[in-house]
């Protein structure tokens, strides 16, 4: 058929689908007032989208025999509010109500008598069989949500009853199909790319990020979309700060990960241990001075357990402490957290599953080291791959559960479970939940406590997972710092058949028994000291004269430990200085061009094998 005017794009594409029905004459009678006839062609994508698929969702109706032309004509006159400038400020809900079919000749009557608009000048005058159409007549075809017809009175619609409650798995379920997930990242894609300024384009990257932490889905599919590609090209071509911010966190989300600085990865595990921590921070301090960097400089990746999980959460960030502060910090720990009467404490435990305060103990956590997301640290270009550990409680079997500042790359899979949703709040708090110490921490249904009880040295899952990481790269220098033994193991050995009698073993006697094997930290060391390099693996753990408790306060004590530290320093000094030396060796002029051709190859989707020198 030939259209002679065309009011409406959609319009158009209705009538041209429904011609059937329709005839010449009744098209020419069909007007829409003046201002409303030239089609405006730049619309905004939303109201494109809005177009799209409503000619879609027309194409797959059976038109036959389903309504009448004179509903498909008040139809097409209220399209053009699709297009006005302000959407309603309240959603149309309408009330669908079935209208009687009508013949052919009666149909042809009412779409030659029905007036096009009220601003027009009738034609002819609506015979009496024929039913004019009211204000607050409804249709029998679904309309737009969120678009107000004109003559529509919206009619809410009463609030369902309920006598039984909501199943809880009901509530707060946010279920998105495949389809709209990869619809909205398409989406957000394309707004990256058109984003002229920077804070329009920060804004577009902060909404994707967003977007991949609600969705856990949308980062398969983002990736297979090409959004690495996409969000490289992107730093190539921008210079600003605050995009490459943005940048790194997404990057990181995203699962990719850019060269080492260094010739290989070099990675730093801390032991937990309670106040003992105090060791560490004294060792990491003589590591300082012989390199002169700080400690997130000297490390790609970092892992913490208990005790070692708060030190990771303070000196393994550009943002965090110093190492002075952080001796200050636990020494404030000590004294306000485990000076307590026993008395009190016993109390505590019995009515309760944990001795000190919980409750200051999350205080003080706050205060120092913070809420910040664990995803959210990479947007400082220096900062390494961060993690922390603890045990899961509340499955089949206890397992460890790894806190992560960074997402895997998705053709890689730990065989730890862990997540990097969380904030470095909940990862310290979940990590240093010592039984018995403080109370259990629940995350998302999941119970967490001390990571000690099952992995006291991470040193073993530190390379697991930076070796997931960077698969193609060699261990440069791996420092794994304890928090003091009692006894060299050749006296241990010796005293094995003196110590305890058979007849004098207790309950109480088997029960520390177990836990001090459950949270051994030699037998990781010995493993390792055997499979890798004397020049790559150094292990710090000071020997202690007396055995220091984790929740030690005495002031003596603590200066026993820190002169101990030292002189079992000064006994290593040359091991330290290689330690250093191998901390600090650069990476060659040839991995650097190799790191950069395969970086672009990657960007512009090259195969790697032909950037391989």
């Amino acid at each position: 058929m030939t259209l002679q005017k065309r009011p409406c794009l959609c319009a158009y594409r209705i009538l041209k689908l429904s011609s059937a029905n329709f005839s010449d004459q009744s098209l020419n009678k069909f007007h829409l007032p003046n201002e409303r006839r030239k089609f405006n062609l730049d619309l905004t994508w939303n109201r494109m989208k809005i177009l799209y698929q409503f000619q879609e969702y027309i194409k797959s109706m059976n038109m036959k025999n389903q309504s009448s032309s004179t509903e498909w004509i008040n139809v097409f006159r209220k399209l053009p509010d699709l297009f006005s400038a302000e959407p309603p400020k309240k959603p149309f809900q309408p009330t669908l109500t079935p209208i009687p079919e009508a013949s052919t000749e009666t149909q042809s009557k009412q779409i030659d008598d029905i007036p096009a608009e009220p601003a027009e000048e009738v034609p002819k005058s609506v015979p009496e069989q024929a039913a004019p159409v009211t204000k607050d007549q409804s249709y029998n075809i679904p309309l737009i949500s969120g678009w107000k017809p004109k003559n529509i009175t919206p009619q809410p619609l009463p609030p369902p009853k309920r006598d039984d409650p909501i199943p809880k798995w009901r509530n707060n379920v946010t279920v998105s199909s495949p389809t709209s997930v990869l619809s909205r990242v398409k989406h957000l894609l394309v707004l990256i790319d058109c984003a002229e300024t920077v804070p329009s384009r920060v804004k577009r990257i902060e909404d994707l990020i967003a977007f991949l932490l609600k969705h856990r889905e949308a980062k398969l599919i983002a990736v297979k979309e090409g959004a690495i590609q996409k969000l490289l090209r992107v730093r190539a071509k921008t210079k600003d700060f605050a995009t490459h911010k943005v940048l790194r966190e997404a990057f990181a989300l995203l699962g990719h990960i850019d060269p080492l600085p260094c010739k290989g990865i070099r990675i730093l595990s801390i032991d937990g241990g309670g106040i003992r921590g105090i060791a560490v921070i004294e060792m990491l301090r003589r590591l300082e001075e012989l390199t002169g960097k700080r400690i997130y400089e000297l490390f790609d990746y970092i892992v913490g357990v208990s005790t070692g999980s708060i030190l990771v959460s303070c000196i393994g960030t550009p943002q965090g402490i110093s190492l002075d502060e952080a001796l200050a910090l636990y020494t404030d720990f000590g004294t306000k957290l485990f000076t307590q009467s026993p008395l009190w404490g016993v109390g505590n435990l019995l009515w309760g599953r944990a001795y000190y305060d919980t409750t200051m103990f999350e205080q003080l956590l706050k205060r120092f080291i913070g809420e910040t997301p664990l995803i959210k640290t990479n947007r400082d270009a220096n900062c390494p791959k961060l993690a922390a550990v603890s045990t899961i409680m509340n499955q089949c079997s206890i397992m460890p559960y790894v806190f992560r500042n960074y997402a895997l790359p998705c053709n890689r899979q730990s065989q730890y479970l862990g997540s990097c949703q969380y904030t470095l709040f909940e990862a310290v708090r979940a990590s240093g939940a010592a039984p018995t110490f403080f109370e259990e921490f629940c995350l998302d249904g999941i119970i967490h406590q001390d990571g000690g009880i099952l992995m006291n040295n991470p040193c073993a899952l530190a390379i697991h997972e930076a070796k997931l990481l960077w698969p193609n790269s060699e261990i440069q220098c791996v420092v794994s710092c304890g928090t003091g033994r009692h006894a060299p193991l050749s006296v241990a050995a010796e005293s094995v058949k003196t110590s305890v009698s058979p007849s004098s073993v207790s309950w109480r006697t088997v029960f520390n028994k177990i836990l001090e094997s459950a949270t051994d930290t030699e037998g990781v060391h010995t493993m390792l000291n055997d499979l890798l390099p004397p020049n790559v693996y150094f292990r710090f753990n000071p020997y202690l004269t007396d055995l220091i408790a984790m929740h030690e306060n005495k002031a003596p004590k603590i200066s026993q430990l820190r002169e101990e530290t030292n002189l079992y320093m000064r006994r290593n000094e040359e091991k330290f200085v290689d330690a250093a030396t191998s901390l600090l060796i650069k990476r060659t002029a040839t991995q650097r061009v190799q790191d950069f051709l395969e970086l672009k190859c990657y960007e512009y989707g090259v195969k790697n094998t032909a950037c391989k020198l």
